[in-house]
């Protein structure tokens, strides 16, 4: 296997960004990489927020569970774990009929493991499962895939939501670093949940979807200062979009940073407004790196779709916070960020079961429906963060307005909203590509 570039992932953590929201955007420049930390899909977002299990390895004999297959059916308002989980893109796929139904169990150590859910369409290939254990339920261990009996190279994110105590509806996202075939044999190999060892390993078949998908053969370069970007082709399919690209430098070792600011790419709609970006996963070495990038199917039709690179500045140490007392007599609020703009607050509501805060983003950048590189929360008197791990972002209403979910308070109970002095998002101009659907 392959380890991440050390010097790469060290940048990144040095950019003060809500985890939650920065680590499934820079599975960068590995060969094969791992994703362990949670992330709540929808409802989804760029990953963290709920729980996660890992992806796994097999090699093996999975056997097909009768008992399993009907397992979904007994869980009130489950039809499968993609509409459960899984990502909007997913959800839409399991709705549409275009992913495969299956039922493949392993269990070792009281820890039982069913795979119920395949898409594959070119663009992604998604698993979902069902983790169940009269113990506590730990992250799936490292897997290890071969496709058709050969080992790949690959990177993986993971997401999912507790069923019950018990229960965990889990979805794998599989980014192999070379194209793989329309059908093929994918064999699992898993060999630790937590910290218990044991062997859970399948062996599933796999047919690319019956959905249409889109593809683009883009094959435009373009240069800029000691960096060569190029983009081979973009995939759009009810599930999601994929871009490929490839990133090259001749004097750098990291072809990632330039001008020491690391690179990212937002994917613009004909009015400007970013798709919210749900993978990136890549393969390469010190001199050139294949990058894919998989963002939200399309929710309207659009003209065009325009490839918009832009920098992240290196900020040293961390940004201070911002923040104002959250009052409704004072709205609207506005907490400044600095060269990124303001966040203005137009409105609180308290419900039975949560809190909920309206605001809107003041600012040049293109943020996506999820407001990925960017943070608003809220605090208690006692300097509580009030955020829901299991949906740690907001959602975007129109334009620049958001709103997001939060715990429950009393509605006379001290707040303060929170806030951070952004890091600088710089969007490149001169590397922006606009690529026409029709």
């Amino acid at each position: 296997m392959n380890n991440q570039p050390n010097d790469i992932k060290h940048a990144i953590e040095d950019i003060h960004i809500p985890l939650d929201k920065l680590n499934k955007t820079i599975e960068l420049g590995i060969k094969r990489g791992q994703v362990k930390l949670p992330k709540p899909k929808r409802r989804l977002y760029p990953i963290i927020g709920v729980a996660s299990i890992t992806t796994f390895l097999l090699v093996g004999s999975a056997f097909v569970s009768p008992a399993m297959a009907n397992v979904l059916s007994t869980i009130p308002g489950f039809k499968s774990v993609f509409e459960f989980a899984g990502d909007n893109g997913l959800q839409i796929a399991s709705e549409k009929g275009y992913s495969q139904k299956i039922a493949l169990t392993e269990s070792d150590k009281d820890i039982k493991l069913t795979i119920n859910d395949v898409y594959y369409d070119g663009t992604r290939l998604s698993l979902g499962y069902i983790q169940e254990s009269s113990h506590s339920l730990g992250e799936l261990g490292e897997l290890e895939l071969k496709v058709n009996g050969k080992r790949i190279n690959f990177g993986d994110s993971r997401s999912g939501e507790y069923i019950s105590d018990n229960q965990y509806a889990g979805v794998i996202n599989i980014y192999p670093e070379d194209e793989i075939p329309d059908s093929f044999d994918l064999e699992i190999e898993l060999n630790n949940i937590g910290k218990v060892a044991g062997d859970w390993n399948f062996k599933v078949p796999i047919e690319k979807s019956t959905a249409q998908i889109k593809t683009i053969r883009v094959d435009k370069t373009i240069v800029y200062k000691d960096t060569t970007i190029t983009v081979n082709s973009l995939k759009i399919g009810p599930a999601g979009i994929k871009i490929s690209t490839k990133l090259s430098s001749k004097d750098k070792e990291n072809p990632y940073l330039i001008d020491g600011k690391n690179y990212q790419v937002n994917l613009l709609n004909a009015d400007g407004m970013a798709l919210t970006q749900e993978e990136v996963s890549g393969g390469g070495n010190d001199k050139e790196i294949k990058m894919n990038y998989g963002y939200a199917p399309l929710e309207e039709e659009t003209e065009s779709l325009t490839f918009s690179p832009f920098l992240i500045s290196m900020p040293n140490g961390d940004p201070p916070n911002t923040s104002a007392p959250l009052e409704k007599s004072k709205l609207p609020i506005t907490l400044d960020q600095g060269e990124m703009g303001k966040i203005i607050v137009t409105d609180v509501k308290h419900l039975k079961d949560k809190t909920l805060l309206y605001f809107k983003v003041d600012s040049e950048f293109p943020y996506d429906d999820h407001m990925n590189y960017n943070t608003v929360w809220l605090e208690d008197e006692s300097g509580t963060n009030l955020t829901i791990k299991k949906k740690s972002y907001p959602e975007r209403i129109e334009q620049n307005s958001y709103v997001q979910e939060f715990k429950e308070v009393d509605t006379n109970a001290p707040l303060k909203v929170l806030t951070k002095k952004m890091a600088t998002l710089e969007v490149v101009k001169e590397l922006e590509l606009k690529i026409p659907l029709r």
